[in-house]
């Protein structure tokens, strides 16, 4: 193997994983938050700025913060971050993204002013209000999982906290960042250069209620509750199949297995193999295999 997988941790990441999942209205079905989270953070903005902010994220969509905040020196709190990345001059943008082969355009230094002036409206108006063990607990999620890596189970440690994702990479990639993020769970996104991959995985850091199951047995459960999603398991056991595969077999539109597929993964049932230039899936008998026990001791908890 010749890349090194890392664990990376600040409040920036988290201030923009919420934003961008806040403004995916097609992720919001499938997010463990809700609607009613959505519901809620609406009711912070004036309609002008919450427009305006969408309007905004659609600009920057390609534009990714995640090589700026991996090699920021400064204190990376929203606030920090931001001050420091305002103050780089068009050559010290290029540099960042130079160093880790992000194709970036012309206008680079509008789209950093848009992005942060959108992060600080955000961060003013939600995040700097949102419960401080949430921070807490996902850096301690990234410190547990660092001292987890001992130099020859990186591919076992990225596998685990992702939930089955399983790199193919190209043969510049040198590092792997692994960022544990709450907001947006259950979902696991990546950004991907030639020679780093930047994958936010989701993080479970505050425990359910008084009484209530984990939210990990309650995605593996919702998850095998369906009839389609059984089948997809099905057709995924002993081989691999690419989205457009399991489409033709299934017999549903893109989007409703798009949509089974994550409540899929989100639960750890399926192993996504991804390289350049396709992803398939296969069956993931790990999770299944823990099902009994997770249930046992839910129950005689």
């Amino acid at each position: 193997m010749n890349y090194k997988v890392e664990v990376d941790f600040a409040p920036i990441y988290e201030c923009v994983s919420s934003l961008t999942v806040f403004m995916s209205k097609q992720n919001h079905n499938a997010l463990d938050a809700g609607k009613l989270w959505v519901r809620e953070v609406q009711d912070r903005f004036a309609p002008a700025k919450l427009q305006q902010m969408r309007e905004t994220m659609k600009l920057v969509d390609d534009f990714s913060l995640a090589p700026y905040i991996w090699s920021c020196p400064e204190e990376r709190s929203v606030s920090g971050f931001l001050d420091w990345l305002e103050d780089l001059n068009t050559g010290q943008l290029y540099d960042i993204a130079a160093n880790v082969k992000l194709s970036v355009p012309s206008n680079l230094p509008e789209l950093r002013s848009r992005t942060s002036e959108a992060l600080r409206e955000w961060n003013t108006h939600y995040f700097s209000q949102i419960d401080s063990s949430i921070i807490e607990g996902l850096a301690l999620e990234a410190e547990t999982r660092r001292s987890s890596l001992n130099g020859t189970n990186d591919l076992e440690v990225y596998e685990e906290a992702t939930e089955g994702m399983r790199l193919y990479p190209p043969p510049l990639l040198k590092q792997v960042i692994l960022i544990p993020q709450y907001h947006a769970r259950p979902f696991v996104t990546s950004a991907i250069f030639d020679e780093v991959i930047f994958t936010s995985y989701s993080a479970d850091i505050l425990p359910p209620a008084t009484g209530r199951p984990e939210h990990r047995l309650l995605r593996l459960t919702r998850a095998l509750s369906d009839e389609t999603r059984l089948y997809i398991l099905r057709l995924l056991a002993g081989r691999q199949l690419t989205f457009t595969e399991i489409v033709s077999e299934v017999k549903l539109s893109k989007s409703t297995v798009h949509y089974h597929l994550i409540s899929l993964r989100a639960a750890g049932l399926v192993i996504v193999h991804y390289n350049q230039k396709t992803t398939s899936y296969s069956l993931r008998l790990e999770a299944l295999n823990k099902l009994s026990e997770q249930i046992s001791a839910y129950i005689e908890e």
